[in-house]
């Protein structure tokens, strides 16, 4: 069976109440295979942020959409407790994207962190069909804030 190792890191940002920094999320993977969804053209997977508390998402980036914590509907684009961001149907071994919110600090609370995950539209990694990933460890990381 092929594998192909998908991972996401995170970012640590830091400013002053009121300041907007950017928090750049990257999906990478790591191979030795090439992933593709090329008879549904589901996204290959979707990048998640939780967004940490005391800091509100003011620019997101193309291909992201927003959601309540549990993955409703959420009316506005920015502002939202969560968001998920689509990858394409396909991704070749050593591809690696980068998603990069604007994130305005409205109150400073020392050691916050967000979450950030990768999850398959469906279903969970390291379970069939997406049993490919060998290395789940990588799937998770955070969004540190101050």
């Amino acid at each position: 069976m092929n594998t192909a190792d998908l991972s996401v890191t995170g970012d640590a940002v830091s400013g002053a109440a009121g300041e907007t920094a950017t928090a750049a999320l990257t999906f990478r993977n790591n191979g030795p295979a090439w992933v593709g969804h090329l008879g549904s053209g589901d996204p290959v997977a979707e990048v998640r942020l939780i967004v940490p508390a005391g800091t509100k998402v003011t620019g997101v980036p193309t291909g992201c959409y927003p959601h309540t914590l549990t993955g409703g509907y959420y009316p506005r684009q920015t502002g939202a407790p969560r968001y998920d961001c689509e990858l394409p149907y396909w991704v070749l071994e050593d591809t690696g994207r980068t998603f990069a919110f604007s994130v305005r600090i409205d109150t400073v609370i020392p050691g916050v962190t967000g979450a950030v995950s990768i999850h398959p539209e469906y279903g969970e990694f390291g379970e069939y069909p997406f049993d490919f990933d060998p290395d789940l460890t990588n799937n998770t990381a955070v969004l540190a804030v101050n």
